[in-house]
């Protein structure tokens, strides 16, 4: 082995060999003296246990080196589970390009978590089948156009009329969270297409610290491993573009203002990228939590002047204290320098109620336009059962009030937010029978929203 990071080497049970463990997002292994030339495949023996991590992984094959960005990926490959970290199986890898040569090979962790363990490879003169290459800055795709966003009068509308949209969203694109795996085209167009979804929220992970100070560690969020999560942000981006969808990009934070200076180079390249398409809405910062109002104000007032410099005009959203619900604190001294600014409001059914919708009442009465970026229909904690009743008394809010909403959030994780059971296929056609009470409750909102919505979730079974 040439180089590596990220995993550790095991002895293979009842034999003179080992194995490579514990491929992550990012992790990589790489060997060099590879003999390339004729072959168009690779036998590779892995093991992984899909029961305790994410339904399935997904690494690359590079070659020349371990640079995602700049080395040469010569296939992608979905894993699947094998029943247990020491049963390996043989998966036949085709490659979508082949070399001549002598060099370096790596494998490279690209998706989900427990990707795979690692015990060898073989190269073979035969093809093979091959999940493509995904992992690459794409070119934006023409899509149906939509109405341009405005903000007017303390209302966020649509071609100039005041209407809200519901959606969902993405959860963290770090593999950590096993949800990743979401983030594909395929998932995006059948949300549309199935669920009447017009909105939907990439939501990029920052690594940042938790609410209780204590460090995210290995979070292997946009800090500590950039390419890969604004890959997966630009996939959901350039299929709701394809699709005529709106979609959020999300600087999915915590503690934003430790890392201002990143969020500006990021934001300024999606902006150089998306500015001149009505469908990208920019949310600037997720969820600032014991950050006071004008430090995230002074924080929010320096990305926007780095997006409004390349966008003069698509909308931006800006988080709000504690866990985006104190929008009546921002309501008293909002940002005024620039133009079609809303402001983010969060809650969960189960344990937000008429106090937090008060205060949205009263940010509305001073003028400024909400937009809630995430909402669940459980308790905060992402746990707990459906609370129908405070659903739909949130849904009226909302309808009534013309506020947009994305529901949290496409996942298949043990949670009670998530809307799929374990092991929903990553590109969607979920039937019925495999949401999960939140997932089929959000399904009838979404496909029922409009002018004149009035769907008792209680109803929905």
């Amino acid at each position: 082995m040439a180089e590596s990071d990220g995993f550790g080497l095991y002895p293979v049970p009842g034999q003179n060999q080992q194995y490579i463990g514990g491929f992550e997002v990012g992790t990589h292994a790489c060997f060099d003296n590879i003999d390339m030339t004729g072959v168009k495949s690779i036998s590779v023996a892995y093991a992984r246990d899909a029961n305790v991590v994410s339904t399935t992984g997904r690494f690359a094959v590079l070659w020349g080196g371990s640079n995602l960005e700049v080395d040469t990926i010569l296939t992608e490959k979905v894993t699947l589970n094998t029943s247990g970290w020491e049963n390996f199986q043989d998966l036949k890898v085709g490659l979508e390009k082949t070399v001549d040569g002598i060099g370096l090979l790596c494998f490279y962790g690209l998706a989900g978590n427990g990707i795979l363990n690692l015990r060898d490879f073989t190269l073979l003169a035969e093809t093979g089948e091959s999940d493509g290459i995904t992992f690459v800055s794409e070119p934006v795709p023409n899509g149906p156009a939509v109405d341009k966003i405005t903000v007017e009068n303390g209302q966020v509308k649509f071609g100039g009329e005041t209407k809200s949209y519901a959606g969902v969203s993405m959860f963290w694109s770090s593999g950590k969270f096993s949800a990743d795996i979401f983030y594909t085209k395929e998932m995006v167009a059948w949300l549309k297409e199935e669920w009447d979804t017009k909105l939907i929220r990439a939501a990029l992970a920052v690594d940042d610290d938790k609410p209780n100070g204590k460090p995210l560690n290995e979070l292997g969020g946009y800090i500590t491993n950039p390419y890969v999560n604004k890959l997966k942000v630009e996939t959901v981006v350039n299929a709701a573009i394809e699709n005529g969808m709106y979609v959020i990009i999300d600087w999915h934070a915590h503690k934003a203002e430790d890392y201002k200076e990143e969020a500006i180079s990021f934001f300024q390249e999606m902006a150089n990228k998306y500015g001149g398409y009505d469908n990208v809405i920019y949310e600037v910062y997720n969820e600032p939590v014991f950050t006071d109002w004008n430090q995230i104000k002074s924080y929010a007032e320096d990305v926007i002047a780095a997006i409004r410099a390349i966008d003069p005009d698509n909308l931006i959203i800006v988080g709000t204290r504690f866990y985006s619900q104190e929008v009546d604190v921002a309501a008293q001294s909002p940002i005024t320098n620039y133009d079609n600014i809303a402001y983010t409001l969060h809650f969960y059914a189960a344990t937000h109620k008429q106090n937090l919708r008060s205060k949205a009442q009263t940010a509305l009465d001073r003028g400024i336009a909400l937009f809630v970026t995430e909402w669940g229909t459980i308790e905060a904690s992402g746990n707990g059962n459906v609370d129908c009743n405070s659903v739909d008394e949130w849904m009226s809010f909302l309808h009534d009030n013309n506020i947009s909403h994305v529901n949290w959030a496409v996942s298949d994780l043990n949670q009670g937010s998530a809307m799929v059971k374990k092991g929903g296929s990553i590109f969607g056609g979920w039937p019925d029978q495999d949401l999960t009470d939140s997932g089929k409750k959000v399904k009838a909102i979404l496909q029922n929203w409009g002018p004149n919505y009035n769907l008792k979730t209680c109803d929905v079974r």
